[in-house]
């Protein structure tokens, strides 16, 4: 899943003809996409499965094929988002012949529920606001497309400018528009900024360039206009252009109101559009309007470039119906409308779109709603003059800004306040903002004076600056602050939340995070917070989700008991091939019972831990016992152990370590043995092993264990020979 424009139906494409010109997947027999928007014209007809795929690939009819569940088969469906039929996965029979007849959508549901067909594999693309049509249980995987990072955005902008000079302005000025560039993560945005960035530098259209999304786009309309009247009107202006614009922002509204993104001969027809003159839009506007032949059906879709432009022309064509006849087409309008038209005023109009941007449960008017405000803005109405006389004090701006603030005072989820902000941006209000900068900066930021409003404020800077690291002890170390800062938390790759005195809301929202597909989450410190079993059990949910790609996990200090190591055990068995440090040291309540429940995980197959650390936890040489046994099955990875302090291992602990240590498979490069109460005994023990396997440790620390030089003079020789790798051997502090 992505949002539009990312790239996901190039990704099905690349991924096909790899397939199609065996650079790849020579395993599948048979690969076959289709399109939700050519499914879209067969919901009047019937199909077997086998039918279908005879229809849409007459090769395999031609070739005889009717039977598929003898081959690996793929079926890519590209675009979900675009499905016109619902799909009810409750209501639809069950379907598991091939060869019976059935409609499109029933088809497709019994594919994915794996009952039509279940040796097949599906690749379903979507928009993330659709993919809760599938039910989960049906889902094996879910990659999210996140489209350019900063780098490979840069890297866009230098091969689409051939100067080097040219290239180096337009980066720096994008950097400079937060807006701009967040949004540039977008291939097609990247297009569109590049497009319109350049007329403008080329053109000398204006001496500064758009920082905004609306002035952007309004660019693009007038640079397309302007190319027209060039090429097919010779440079005069005509009425054309304008009616376009009126017919395609009606059809824009219309289908955004209904979720649509693609359009039929039908949609074009109720919008007032002449379907003979098509190409004329298409021809005009070729990278803002497009019509596509289905070559199964000879038939044409239509569609805008990109969802933010059908956004776009919907935003113009609700403004330019308001300020022309005083309608609010966003809201339902009464019979007694015209009797009371002068109530309505400017102000009320934008806080309706403001409201019901805010209802839409998937934030299909989020973009809609930032160019609606920003069209109020003059420096855009003087863009617009050419299609009407618009006006918008600046007092009705500031009342619209008022309300916004007023909005993000009151109880949002991340994503909405975060769009308000990108509307105050829109309205060139960046008050909150740089309040909260400023007191970043200056060091004076004190969370527990924040209103709701400049919490908000506080999480879009932290999402805006690319956060790798988060550490909760910056700006307050409480659970109210974390609980207000989730949404960083799930952006960051690096979490740090030491000693917060964490209760169990905090535990079930760091589980909802590590659960979610789109979490970036891959190091995790809670350390020096008191974890009860019931609490680290919530955190376990997260832990063994599919979704959880965590590498490093820290809980350090935490008080845990057997009975959490039990839990946490389980949780990384059922998730293990993701995690790479582990570290339960000081926690001496785990004892040899808990050691004993962590080697479930260790042994298990798919682990590929590199470094444990056990410091401080009670330990005697049981646990050694049972390390020794859990490693040596699965030796390979473990780089580092660290078992000093307060771990009673002595001599027999060591030896059962040995026996791991000696082992062909093992490759640990790090041992730390301080303070174990160790012998020269243990001293021999470990000679021995290293010399049957002298390839790989680097690193053994026998601090704090009254060592005496004869002890450890086995162990010295081999750090002085040439054939083994120990470079450090510290015993003596």
């Amino acid at each position: 899943m992505g949002v539009a424009g990312i790239g996901k139906t190039v990704l099905t494409q690349k991924f096909t003809l790899d397939w199609a010109e065996d650079k790849a997947n020579q395993d599948i027999q048979f690969m076959f996409p289709f399109t939700f928007r050519e499914l879209n014209l067969l919901k009047e007809e019937k199909f077997s499965l086998v039918e279908l795929v005879h229809h849409f690939f007459t090769e395999t009819k031609k070739a005889g094929i009717y039977i598929f569940e003898d081959f690996q088969v793929v079926f890519i469906f590209d675009g979900l988002d675009e499905c016109r039929p619902p799909l009810d996965f409750h209501k639809t029979t069950i379907l598991t012949d091939p060869r019976k007849s059935t409609s499109v959508d029933v088809l497709l549901i019994n594919l994915i529920r794996g009952k039509l067909l279940p040796s097949a594999r599906l690749w379903i693309t979507t928009r993330p606001a659709a993919a809760n049509q599938i039910p989960p249980d049906c889902v094996g995987v879910v990659t999210e497309v996140r489209g350019f990072t900063d780098p490979q955005k840069e890297e866009y902008f230098r091969k689409r400018f051939g100067d080097e000079e040219q290239a180096s302005s337009i980066i720096s000025h994008i950097k400079t528009s937060r807006s701009l560039h967040i949004m540039c993560h977008i291939p097609v945005f990247c297009w569109i900024t590049a497009t319109v960035l350049e007329f403008v530098m080329k053109n000398k259209e204006s001496k500064d360039l758009p920082k905004t999304l609306t002035e952007l786009y309004l660019r693009l309309v007038l640079f397309h206009l302007k190319t027209k009247d060039i090429k097919y009107d010779g440079g005069a202006e005509t009425d054309s252009c304008r009616k376009i614009i009126e017919s395609l922002g009606k059809l824009a509204f219309d289908q955004l109101q209904k979720g649509n993104l693609i359009f039929y001969k039908s949609d074009l027809t109720e919008c007032g559009i002449d379907i003979r003159a098509a190409s004329v839009y298409s021809g005009v506007f070729t990278q803002i309007f497009k019509a596509d032949e289905c070559h199964m059906f000879n038939n044409v879709v239509y569609c805008f470039v990109h969802l933010s432009i059908q956004e776009f022309f919907a935003a113009l064509h609700v403004y330019l119906t308001f300020i022309n006849s005083g309608v609010n087409l966003l809201k339902k309008q009464s019979p007694l409308f015209k009797i009371f038209q002068k109530t309505l005023t400017v102000k009320d109009f934008y806080q309706s779109a403001v409201d019901k941007a805010l209802e839409s449960p998937n934030g299909h008017l989020d973009l809609f709603l930032r160019f609606l405000l920003g069209l109020s803005l003059q420096t855009n109405q003087d863009l617009l003059c050419m299609l009407t006389q618009t006006g918008s004090s600046s007092q009705t701006n500031q009342e619209t800004v008022h309300y916004i603030k007023k909005k993000l005072s009151g109880k949002l989820s991340a994503e909405k306040s975060i769009n308000l902000f990108h509307c105050l941006n829109e309205l060139d209000d960046r008050s909150l903002v740089e309040e909260i900068q400023q007191s970043l900066r200056s060091g004076r930021l004190s969370t527990d004076e924040l209103s709701p409003a400049q919490w908000s404020a506080l999480v879009f800077i932290l999402l805006s600056s690319d956060l790798d690291e988060f550490d909760l002890e910056k700006y307050s170390r409480s659970e109210k602050a974390l609980l207000k800062l989730l949404p960083v938390v799930k952006a960051s790759k690096k979490v740090l939340l030491r000693d917060c005195k964490l209760s169990k809301r905090s535990f079930e929202a760091l589980s909802e995070i590590l659960s979610s597909s789109s979490n970036h989450l891959r190091e995790l410190d809670l350390s020096s917070n008191y974890l009860q079993d019931s609490e680290l059990d919530l955190l376990c949910v997260g832990l063994k989700s599919p979704d959880c790609k965590l590498e490093t996990l820290r809980l350090k200090s935490c008080d845990l008991s057997e009975i959490s190591c039990d839990y946490l055990a389980a949780a990384l068995k059922s998730n293990p091939s993701h995690l790479r440090e582990l570290d339960l040291s000081s926690n001496n309540k785990l004892q040899d019972p808990g050691v004993k429940h962590l080697c479930g995980f260790l042994e298990s197959p798919g682990c590929k831990l590199e470094t444990l650390s056990l410091i401080d936890c009670g330990l005697s040489e049981i646990s050694c016992d049972y390390l020794a046994a859990a490693v040596k099955s699965n030796p390979s990875h473990l780089r580092e152990l660290h078992l000093s302090s307060n771990n009673n291992l002595r001599d027999p602990g060591v030896k059962h370590l040995c026996g791991f240590l000696e082992s062909p498979g093992c490759k640990l490069e790090t041992l730390r043995l301080w303070d174990c109460g160790l012998s020269e005994i243990s001293c021999d023990y470990l000679a021995a092993a290293l010399k049957s396997n002298p390839s790989h440790l680097r690193e053994l620390n026998l601090y704090y264990n009254n060592l005496k030089d004869p002890d450890v003079k086995q162990l010295s020789d081999l750090k002085k020979s040439p054939d083994y790798r120990l470079e450090t051997l510290l015993w003596r502090p």
